[in-house]
């Protein structure tokens, strides 16, 4: 299968300034939508290395349409809008989560620094997601403090932790195919990674606790 970015230079492009910023990453920079403030744009921050830059936005795009025609229910993880066009070239448009205010939600890295989640509510917050990604066999590639947000609750339910990124595969490759047309083994793997990737994600707990 073959991956890659739709055209969308008959769009007018978008302007992304720095007061728009509310991410940064190794490879992308994230941004508020101009005209959406419900949606974010990720595009690539480096241009002299795009197609590298631009591979973890080509497997969400796949990945998110993957899990929508399966009809997934979207609970822990962000709806995808598609592409736009940006004076920084391509960008995948998706849901901004928020707080209840209008401000981007809190990461979990954040979300702990100032003390709003304690070691128990955690646990159960990611017992939710495990229990989610195992039913629907949603592939988790890294599950770290950066990768999820915490979604503010109502009065009937508590906060839930959302995957913004690392979700799907590492990059558009022949496993990334493998983990959409074969359901029993994405779950396998989400299942066997699970230990691991939660084991290493209390380590970086405690640290921010400590």
């Amino acid at each position: 299968m073959t991956y890659f970015i739709p055209d969308v230079s008959d769009q007018a492009a978008l302007e992304l300034n720095d007061s728009l910023r509310i991410g940064r990453g190794n490879k992308r920079d994230c941004y508020v939508h101009p005209g959406d403030a419900g949606q974010c744009i990720k595009v690539a921050r480096h241009q002299d290395r795009l197609e590298e830059c631009q591979e973890q936005s080509i497997v969400e795009w796949f990945y998110l349409n993957h899990l929508k025609e399966r009809q997934v229910p979207l609970t822990h993880i962000v709806d995808c809008y598609g592409w736009v066009n940006t004076r920084q070239g391509a960008g995948l448009a998706l849901e901004r989560v928020q707080q209840d205010c209008g401000r981007s939600a809190l990461t979990l890295r954040e979300a702990l620094h100032q003390g709003q989640l304690n070691r128990a509510q955690l646990v159960r917050m990611l017992s939710e997601l495990k229990s989610w990604a195992t039913k629907y066999a949603v592939v988790i590639a890294d599950l770290n403090t950066d990768n999820l947000m915490v979604r503010p609750g109502d009065d009937e339910s508590g906060a839930s932790l959302v995957l913004v990124d690392g979700f799907g595969s590492r990059k558009p490759d022949w496993k990334f195919t493998l983990y959409q047309r074969c359901l029993p083994f994405s779950r396998i793997k989400t299942q066997r990674q699970w230990k691991r990737q939660e084991v290493t994600l209390f380590d970086t707990v405690d640290e921010i606790c400590a």
